[in-house]
Protein backbone atom coordinates (compact mmCIF):
# COMPACT_ATOMS: atom_id res chain seq x y z
CA UNK A 1 0.00 0.00 0.00
CA UNK A 2 2.57 2.15 1.12
CA UNK A 3 4.41 1.81 -2.68
CA UNK A 4 1.48 2.62 -4.31
CA UNK A 5 1.09 5.67 -2.36
CA UNK A 6 4.96 6.78 -3.11
CA UNK A 7 4.13 5.87 -7.33
CA UNK A 8 0.68 7.98 -7.55
CA UNK A 9 2.33 10.67 -5.57
CA UNK A 10 4.98 10.88 -8.37
CA UNK A 11 2.94 10.30 -11.11
CA UNK A 12 1.10 13.44 -9.78
CA UNK A 13 4.19 15.36 -9.79
CA UNK A 14 5.34 14.58 -12.86
CA UNK A 15 1.83 15.18 -14.36
CA UNK A 16 2.34 18.47 -12.62
CA UNK A 17 5.18 19.19 -14.16
CA UNK A 18 4.35 18.35 -17.62
CA UNK A 19 1.38 20.58 -17.57
CA UNK A 20 3.44 23.20 -16.56
CA UNK A 21 5.54 23.67 -19.00
CA UNK A 22 3.50 24.07 -21.62
CA UNK A 23 2.54 27.92 -20.53
CA UNK A 24 2.54 29.90 -23.52
CA UNK A 25 3.79 32.83 -21.50
CA UNK A 26 5.45 35.46 -24.18
CA UNK A 27 6.43 37.99 -20.89
CA UNK A 28 5.73 37.18 -17.15
CA UNK A 29 7.48 39.62 -14.89
CA UNK A 30 7.01 40.95 -11.40
CA UNK A 31 8.66 44.19 -9.92
CA UNK A 32 8.73 43.43 -6.17
CA UNK A 33 7.23 46.62 -3.85
CA UNK A 34 9.13 48.24 -0.40
CA UNK A 35 7.98 47.00 2.51
CA UNK A 36 7.14 50.92 4.20
CA UNK A 37 5.33 51.31 1.30
CA UNK A 38 4.36 52.29 -2.69
CA UNK A 39 4.64 56.07 -3.33
CA UNK A 40 2.57 57.36 -5.97
CA UNK A 41 5.85 59.11 -7.30
CA UNK A 42 7.53 55.77 -7.59
CA UNK A 43 6.63 54.21 -11.16
CA UNK A 44 6.79 50.34 -11.95
CA UNK A 45 7.97 49.95 -15.71
CA UNK A 46 8.26 46.78 -17.48
CA UNK A 47 10.13 46.21 -20.57
CA UNK A 48 8.99 42.90 -22.64
CA UNK A 49 10.97 42.08 -25.83
CA UNK A 50 8.88 42.88 -28.85
CA UNK A 51 8.29 38.55 -30.20
CA UNK A 52 6.27 39.80 -33.37
CA UNK A 53 3.85 42.60 -34.77
CA UNK A 54 1.25 40.46 -36.48
CA UNK A 55 -0.22 38.23 -33.89
CA UNK A 56 -2.66 39.25 -30.50
CA UNK A 57 -1.59 38.73 -27.21
CA UNK A 58 -3.52 39.48 -24.03
CA UNK A 59 -1.91 41.89 -21.28
CA UNK A 60 -2.50 41.22 -18.11
CA UNK A 61 -2.06 43.21 -14.88
CA UNK A 62 -1.01 41.06 -11.76
CA UNK A 63 -1.23 42.17 -8.40
CA UNK A 64 0.51 40.34 -5.17
CA UNK A 65 -0.85 41.69 -1.75
CA UNK A 66 -1.60 40.62 1.88
CA UNK A 67 -4.07 41.70 4.29
CA UNK A 68 -2.06 44.92 5.68
CA UNK A 69 -3.93 46.64 2.68
CA UNK A 70 -6.74 48.72 4.09
CA UNK A 71 -8.87 48.96 1.03
CA UNK A 72 -11.12 47.40 -0.88
CA UNK A 73 -9.94 48.13 -4.31
CA UNK A 74 -6.83 50.20 -6.22
CA UNK A 75 -6.55 52.10 -9.20
CA UNK A 76 -3.85 52.17 -10.81
CA UNK A 77 -2.04 54.42 -14.22
CA UNK A 78 -1.03 51.70 -16.81
CA UNK A 79 0.54 53.25 -19.88
CA UNK A 80 2.05 51.38 -23.13
CA UNK A 81 2.36 52.32 -27.10
CA UNK A 82 -0.49 50.93 -28.80
CA UNK A 83 0.29 49.25 -32.66
CA UNK A 84 0.79 52.42 -33.59
CA UNK A 85 3.17 53.78 -31.53
CA UNK A 86 0.69 55.98 -29.76
CA UNK A 87 0.92 56.09 -25.70
CA UNK A 88 -2.14 54.89 -24.16
CA UNK A 89 -2.54 55.80 -20.84
CA UNK A 90 -5.70 53.68 -18.53
CA UNK A 91 -6.92 54.42 -15.29
CA UNK A 92 -7.45 50.86 -14.09
CA UNK A 93 -9.40 49.71 -10.99
CA UNK A 94 -8.22 46.46 -9.20
CA UNK A 95 -11.25 45.42 -6.95
CA UNK A 96 -9.33 43.43 -4.62
CA UNK A 97 -12.10 42.66 -2.06
CA UNK A 98 -15.91 41.83 -2.31
CA UNK A 99 -18.14 44.51 -0.17
CA UNK A 100 -17.71 42.22 3.09
CA UNK A 101 -14.36 42.24 2.83
CA UNK A 102 -12.92 39.01 1.62
CA UNK A 103 -10.11 39.29 -0.43
CA UNK A 104 -10.44 37.94 -4.16
CA UNK A 105 -8.19 36.12 -6.00
CA UNK A 106 -5.99 32.85 -5.25
CA UNK A 107 -4.24 33.03 -1.98
CA UNK A 108 -1.36 31.55 0.09
CA UNK A 109 -0.51 32.22 3.83
CA UNK A 110 -1.51 36.21 4.42
CA UNK A 111 -0.97 36.62 0.32
CA UNK A 112 -3.21 36.88 -2.27
CA UNK A 113 -2.41 37.39 -6.18
CA UNK A 114 -5.19 38.76 -8.53
CA UNK A 115 -5.34 39.30 -12.60
CA UNK A 116 -6.69 41.88 -14.55
CA UNK A 117 -6.94 42.20 -17.97
CA UNK A 118 -5.99 45.24 -19.17
CA UNK A 119 -6.44 44.23 -23.45
CA UNK A 120 -7.65 41.08 -24.84
CA UNK A 121 -6.23 42.40 -28.41
CA UNK A 122 -2.83 44.06 -27.97
CA UNK A 123 -0.23 43.87 -30.99
CA UNK A 124 3.18 44.93 -30.45
CA UNK A 125 3.95 48.19 -32.39
CA UNK A 126 7.42 48.39 -34.43
CA UNK A 127 9.73 49.56 -31.92
CA UNK A 128 12.79 48.19 -30.49
CA UNK A 129 11.56 48.49 -27.06
CA UNK A 130 7.81 48.52 -25.70
CA UNK A 131 7.57 49.98 -22.37
CA UNK A 132 5.01 49.61 -19.95
CA UNK A 133 4.58 51.57 -16.57
CA UNK A 134 2.15 51.41 -13.76
CA UNK A 135 1.91 53.61 -10.46
CA UNK A 136 -0.87 54.15 -7.99
CA UNK A 137 -3.51 56.54 -7.85
CA UNK A 138 -4.38 56.31 -4.83
CA UNK A 139 -5.36 59.67 -2.91
CA UNK A 140 -2.63 58.64 -0.22
CA UNK A 141 0.60 59.43 -1.17
CA UNK A 142 1.89 56.17 0.12
CA UNK A 143 -0.04 52.45 0.46
CA UNK A 144 0.99 49.99 2.31
CA UNK A 145 0.25 45.83 2.08
CA UNK A 146 0.61 45.74 -2.16
CA UNK A 147 3.80 43.26 -2.14
CA UNK A 148 4.16 42.92 -5.88
CA UNK A 149 3.10 44.44 -9.18
CA UNK A 150 3.43 42.77 -12.84
CA UNK A 151 2.73 41.93 -16.57
CA UNK A 152 1.87 39.38 -18.14
CA UNK A 153 1.64 38.53 -21.62
CA UNK A 154 0.18 35.65 -23.04
CA UNK A 155 -1.19 35.08 -26.98
CA UNK A 156 -4.59 36.05 -27.92
CA UNK A 157 -6.93 32.39 -28.02
CA UNK A 158 -10.57 32.82 -29.35
CA UNK A 159 -12.97 31.23 -27.03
Amino acid sequence: MWRNLVNTGIVCLLLGGAVSCGRTDVYNEFNTLPKNGWFKRDVQRFTPEVPDTVNRYDVYLSLRHNGDYTYRNLWLFVSYNDEDGVLKTDTVNCELADEFGRWSGGGWGSYYQQEVLLNNDFRFSGEKEHVFTVQQAMRDDRIRGIADVGIRIVPHEEK
